[in-house]
Order: structure tokens, then C-alpha cells, then sequence
């Protein structure tokens, strides 16, 4: 299941016209340890973030996205 969200993401980014940004949030389950990425349009340069489930008690950390 995790696969199709990852494969969903990077078809929307190479998919991007040079005007439009993507922010990639994943999200882990820290206890099943299943992951769910979420795509976001966004203004500004691309961004990728890594949460641990529930985003709204945990911190996220942003990682360097390499082109």
C-alpha cells in the first residue's frame, strides 16, 4: 500500500511544470512502523518532511531533496 503512495508521489513531481513546487510528507507509524506519504502543491521549492504518526504530537524533521 505504502508503494502506490511513494510511486503517486514521484509521478506528480516528474510530472511538475517548473512553476509548481511539491511538499512530500511521510508519515510513520512508529509502532507498525507502516508509512503514508501525502503530497501537497505549495508555493516555494520542493520540501520533503518525515513525521512519526500522530504529526500533531511529534516534531518533523525536513530532509534535503537531491536532484
Amino acid at each position: 500500500m505504502a508503494w502506490k503512495a511513494i510511486l503517486l508521489g514521484g509521478v506528480l513531481i516528474g510530472s511538475a511544470s517548473d512553476s509548481s513546487a511539491a511538499t512530500i510528507v511521510v508519515v510513520t507509524d512508529p509502532m507498525s512502523l507502516e508509512k503514508r506519504t501525502v503530497v501537497l502543491d505549495t508555493p516555494g521549492p520542493d520540501r520533503l518532511f518525515v513525521c512519526a504518526a500522530p504529526p500533531a504530537v511529534s516534531g518533523c524533521r525536513q530532509l534535503p531533496i537531491k536532484r
